[in-house]
């Protein structure tokens, strides 16, 4: 198990299997399920992901996105408000106002899959700027593994081996997290065909 994924293997598939419907880990790249009709199915593990990320910004719990998950904020747009308004603008297909869970893993793949850290959509970059502010406190424009640990904390993110996420995002080894890292992470959480560092997202998405 990569060093980044925390908890028994048991607790881990448990909650991949309730963020994404019911799928159950399989392989490093993707997940099985088997669909009503008894068809084998199969999900990448970037869609598991996405799929989870999907179920904590729901946050009335009504099977979409849409402006009612938004919690009003005094310090300019939060993390969750760039990423839900971007899905919506980006993504909405049929032009309702919302976004269902299909609507967001197709959008992921039109307009995410594939693509370099550099031509993401403009608002995962906003996304990642939002979350490298609000991790440098004291706005030296890096963030240290003390930082990094308080966002955890403020994201109500207290698994043990959270902040072990850091030495991955850290990808020169200096130390520090730095914007081009953060952009780098983004990349991977929406992208990677194996199991990437996701507790900070799940920190900025909550906090």
């Amino acid at each position: 198990m990569p060093t980044w994924l925390y908890g028994t293997p048991s607790s881990d598939c448990a909650e991949v299997a309730g963020a994404a419907g019911g799928l159950a880990l399989a392989s490093s790249s993707t997940t099985s399920s088997t669909a009503d009709d008894g068809r084998a199915t199969t999900m990448s593990i970037y869609k598991v992901r996405v799929s989870r990320l999907f179920d904590r910004l729901d946050t009335n719990r009504d099977g979409v996105l849409s402006p009612d998950d938004l919690r009003p904020t005094a310090n300019g747009p939060s993390p969750a408000q760039v990423l839900v308004t971007g899905f919506l603008k980006a993504g909405d297909s049929n032009t309702d106002g919302r976004m269902t869970r299909d609507e967001l893993l197709s959008h992921v793949d039109r307009a995410i899959t594939g693509r370099s850290v550099g031509t993401l959509p403009p608002y995962l970059h906003d996304f990642a700027d939002t979350v490298f502010r609000g991790m440098d406190t004291d706005g030296n424009g890096k963030v240290g593994k003390d930082e990094f640990a308080q966002y955890l904390k403020s994201g109500n993110v207290i698994d043990p081996g959270a902040t072990d996420e850091f030495a991955h995002l850290d990808r020169d080894g200096d130390g520090s997290l730095t914007l081009d890292d953060l952009r780098a992470a983004t990349h991977h959480f929406f992208t990677a065909l194996n199991d990437v560092p996701q507790h900070w997202l799940h920190a900025a998405v909550s906090a």
